[in-house]
């Protein structure tokens, strides 16, 4: 009888257990990434030979939950996310090229083309010139304003990746700090996993990571590299910024051991022949063989061969030197760019030391490493006898000897780059990253420099070849080789949308014939956007108002593709967390049944304990 109330008595506590496990349940039920507790009854074991049971015993309260789903779960809430991130940085971009049907770069380029031809209808119309020159600054300005709001959504971008670093970085610490608390526990503490969960769901929005639980021991792997180790390895996620350099290297490929000049090799200099170079078709300098170079006093002759004292003449030995030396001292080109003669050593110090015994080939590298520091350069060489232009060629730098300027963001954990997938971050990164092909901002910035190179090309120079054609741009006519004169108009110049300029004054000089050909400019279908010659090379060649046109398709295109696998990626994240939710979230209905189970038991242990009272009663009252 006794052993009766010790069995109900454990019942009452067991009930009371489980219906405050029932209250707590119901009090969290809103709670962020609470998963409900469940008590375990199990029976309590016998230490003697009784054939009854000793009672029940109330064990501790686990989390329902399931690692294998809450991992497929943070898997799809990266890619979400980076879509998502895709989907808000193309929608901005987009937003800056909405136009209406009066305002909008298209509208200022339809405006441009038509004071062209008011021009060319009367050319002496001063109303007509003054408005030419207003459309031409326009055009600029409103294609440097596209240009300028793409730079400030990537410098957006740039801003929120360094809070979104710092940001990874404070979730690591705090999963560390939570893996310390539970190490001090015998038994883990289910509110301090689900503060775990809640953070590594949140981590998972930024970088895609792998979670290793098994063994009682803890591993968090941030894109394969390892953050979190046990309960106090905790390494921090940096961001780093590797710039490159632009190095445009005129040599040939056919002697890579050995690259020699390409110039020298395409091209038999001799006297009165002269190379100059281009620089973003706004500044150049030139060197004519058979003349000398000066220093700055105008007077003293700069010798280019050290070898043979007095030999101050520039020719086809050294002429390479004189040009490195003219580049160097220009005042516009030497701020952009630096010349050197041959691939240059550097010393102890770090000191570059370039070749001064002989000609090799003609190195420009640039003065600002990255993106930034990007330009477009080139050679042309005049062969002349005497006075008369006899023909003309012109070099580009060798491609595969070359280097691009590059802007290369990443994550790095003791300095080895950490390969993230996907993730807020990933989408950042990889539109921060030049030479990334999934980089949308970069792709439209080139779409722009190459208008903007097209656009300083053909305004330039031209040759009139017969009655209706035309030899188009600056680059086609440093490679002319016939007989009649280039035309220069010089209206705008540039290498690309930063540098761009549209010259006022040269209005006042254009002549009819050059109102002539710039008014076929506007309907010419075959404009080739490539940087190079108009050579009708280039199989994509398209008018400017087809060309920008392009620019704002791919611009909607890129955002709806995005779209598109953002929303079924997000049905598929939802229909994930569903099943999750409905696996480990509280359900009230299934709470307040449980509540009154255990209700019912409480109450029928208390009337155990009332009977037996009773019996006790009632044996202790007979006499």
């Amino acid at each position: 009888m006794l052993n009766s109330l010790n069995v109900a008595q454990s019942g009452l506590n067991a009930a009371k257990i489980a219906v405050e496990n029932v209250s707590n349940n119901l009090a969290n039920e809103n709670t962020p990434g609470y998963k409900k507790r469940v008590v375990q009854l199990s029976e309590q074991s016998s230490i003697d030979s009784r054939f009854t049971g000793r009672g029940v015993r109330a064990d501790e309260a686990y989390r329902i939950t399931s690692q294998y789903m809450y991992d497929n779960m943070m898997n799809e809430n990266t890619k979400s996310n980076y879509f998502n991130e895709v989907s808000s940085m193309v929608g901005n971009i987009e937003a800056m090229f909405q136009e209406t049907d009066s305002s909008g770069f298209s509208s200022d380029l339809d405006r441009y083309f038509q004071s062209v031809e008011n021009l060319r209808s009367n050319p002496n119309s001063e109303i007509y010139r003054t408005t030419y020159k207003t459309q031409g600054k326009v055009v600029v300005d409103s294609l440097q304003n596209l240009y300028s709001n793409i730079e400030k959504q990537e410098e957006l971008t740039r801003r929120s990746l360094e809070q979104n670093v710092d940001k990874v970085n404070s979730l690591i610490n705090e999963i560390g700090s939570i893996n310390q608390q539970l190490g001090q526990y015998k038994i883990a503490s289910n509110d301090l996993l689900d503060k775990r969960d809640q953070l590594e769901k949140e981590l998972s929005s930024y970088v895609d990571i792998e979670v290793n639980r098994s063994n009682d021991e803890y591993e968090l792997k941030v894109g394969g590299a390892i953050a979190v180790r046990y309960n106090t390895n905790i390494r921090q996620i940096e961001l780093i910024e590797d710039d490159t350099t632009q190095i445009d290297r005129f040599a040939t490929t056919d002697a890579l051991e050995n690259p020699i000049d390409n110039i020298a090799n395409k091209v038999s200099l001799d006297t009165d022949d002269v190379v100059t170079y281009k620089l973003n078709n706004e500044f150049e300098v030139s060197v004519t063989l058979g003349q000398q170079i000066f220093e700055a006093d105008g007077v003293t002759p700069i010798d280019f061969d050290p070898n043979t004292p007095g030999a101050d003449t520039v020719d086809s030995t050294n002429y390479l030197r004189a040009l490195a030396y003219k580049i160097n001292h220009d005042s516009n080109i030497s701020q952009v760019v630096d010349a050197y003669n041959g691939n240059y050593a550097i010393d102890e110090n770090g000191n570059k030391i370039d070749s001064t015994t002989q000609d090799k080939f003609l190195v420009i590298e640039g003065r600002v490493a990255g993106e930034e520091g990007s330009f477009e350069g080139r050679i042309s060489v005049t062969k002349m006898t005497g006075a008369t232009v006899d023909n003309r060629d012109i070099q580009f730098k060798d491609e595969y000897q070359s280097q691009e300027a590059k802007n290369n963001v990443y994550l790095s954990v003791f300095d080895s780059e950490v390969k993230i997938s996907s993730g807020i971050i990933k989408a950042q990164t990889e539109n921060l990253t030049t030479d990334s092909v999934n980089n949308k901002i970069v792709d439209y910035k080139n779409k722009l420099d190459d208008f903007a190179r097209g656009l300083s090309d053909l305004y330039d120079k031209y040759v009139k070849t017969g009655q209706d054609e035309y030899l188009y741009g600056h680059v086609a006519t440093d490679d002319y080789d016939g007989t009649a004169n280039i035309k220069h108009i010089n209206l705008f110049s540039g290498g690309d949308v930063k540098s761009l300029k549209f010259d006022e004054n040269a209005v006042n000089d254009l002549l009819q014939s050059d109102l002539d050909y710039m008014a076929t400019i506007q309907w010419k279908k075959d404009v080739e956007f490539d940087g190079l010659a108009q050579d009708n090379s280039n199989v994509y060649a398209t008018s400017f108002s087809e060309f920008y046109q392009e620019i704002r398709i791919n611009i909607s295109s890129d955002k709806e593709n995005n779209d598109f696998l953002l929303e079924a990626q997000e049905a598929v994240k939802q229909s994930l967390q569903f099943s999750f939710d409905q696996l480990t979230k509280v359900d009230s209905d299934e709470e307040m049944v449980n509540l009154i189970k255990f209700q019912a038991a409480y109450t029928a242990n208390a009337k155990i304990i009332t009977v037996v009272d009773q019996m006790l009663q009632t044996i202790l009252g007979i006499r």
